[in-house]
């Protein structure tokens, strides 16, 4: 689910719980009017679906006395979420406290390595749920069980393994397909964005069009998630590969397919002297691209800024244009030169 999708449902919850509201006020203590009697029918004041969340049962990094009474593989349970920005929201107990945190997907990978190590497990949420908070003592099985709202009596987390995994909505998962999963759907939102033309641009002049096209693609590229994504799809190429060619199947290929459209278009139209229009759009990609995104991808310089975009899309077309022109002039001047020879 996109960010857009995201504020459009909330939007959507907020406008069904207002037509629910009673006629009559409700005052509770101290709370003011307007939040007590805008709770929903679950008793919260936000209204969220359930989610799936990655539950991964690991065995310890470190050795601990109480791992010889646990499952050999089962010794650990934390669970991961990922976001439609590429990140992934983790929640982790510790002893000493709970860590909720957002990982970028390079940290994110690290994690859900461990989880292989073991299994991991997409379970759905219960909302409201049917957990309780007088189970006493709150282990890493008790405290992950509460998160999925399940009733559960289980200790350990093979205990909690066990009992998920007879739900028939409980299905296995594996990293790489985890990857290629978030790879796609986020890469995906933001290529479908930078290349969407509408008619009205697609009739102006090719120079003009390909600006466009450039300073949206650029300004794409250099989005901190984009980046973050890009980074991970090339740090676990060899680990991950199918990740790694989701990135590209659904990044560079598509935006290189747009361009060999309207270069073979302009070609059409006598705009442009290109031989092949799809060696010309990876040309054209390249020098956008330049070392810019390189840089930005290992975070060696400043993310440029949006003048200084639009400056290389538009130096970058211009160079790409001025050789790929029809110029009779030097052509002709090449006719006598071979003549005067």
């Amino acid at each position: 689910m996109t960010a857009a999708n995201d504020i459009a449902q909330s939007r959507r919850f907020w406008l069904r719980r207002n037509r629910e509201i009673p006629s009559g006020l409700k005052i509770v203590g101290d709370v003011p009017p307007d939040l007590a009697n805008s709770i929903d029918e679950d008793g919260s004041l936000v209204t969220v679906d359930a989610a799936d969340w990655i539950v991964c049962f690991v065995p310890g990094l470190r050795r601990q006395w109480w791992h010889r009474f646990v499952h050999h593989r089962h010794k650990h349970v934390f669970a991961m979420r990922p976001t439609s920005t590429g990140s992934w929201l983790l929640v982790e107990p510790w002893w000493t406290r709970m860590m909720v945190t957002i990982l970028p997907p390079a940290d994110a990978v690290r994690f859900l390595r461990w989880g292989a190590t073991g299994d991991i497990l997409r379970v759905r949420e219960a909302v409201p749920g049917k957990a309780s908070q007088i189970r006493g003592w709150s282990n890493c099985a008790v405290l992950s069980a509460f998160l999925l709202g399940r009733s559960s009596w289980a200790w350990t987390p093979h205990g909690l393994y066990r009992q998920l995994l007879r739900e028939k909505s409980t299905r296995r998962e594996n990293v790489q397909q985890l990857l290629v999963d978030q790879f796609t759907k986020v890469v995906s939102h933001y290529s479908s964005n930078a290349l969407s033309v509408s008619a009205d641009q697609l009739s102006l002049p090719l120079r003009e069009l390909l600006i466009i096209i450039g300073r949206n693609l650029l300004e794409t590229m250099m989005t901190p998630s984009l980046l973050e994504v890009c980074y991970t799809a090339v740090l676990e190429a060899d680990r991950y590969p199918d990740a790694t060619q989701a990135y590209a199947q659904h990044g560079p290929k598509p935006a290189i397919a747009v361009l060999i459209k309207i270069l073979t278009q302009a070609k059409e139209a006598g705009e442009v002297d290109l031989a092949d229009c799809e060696a010309g759009a990876r040309q054209f990609l390249g020098m956008l691209h330049g070392n810019v995104h390189l840089e930005a991808v290992l975070q060696l310089g400043d993310i440029p800024t949006l003048s200084e975009i639009d400056l290389r899309a538009r130096t970058a077309v211009k160079v790409f244009l001025d050789g790929a022109e029809p110029d009779e002039t030097s052509i002709l001047a090449r006719g006598v030169r071979i003549i005067a020879q």
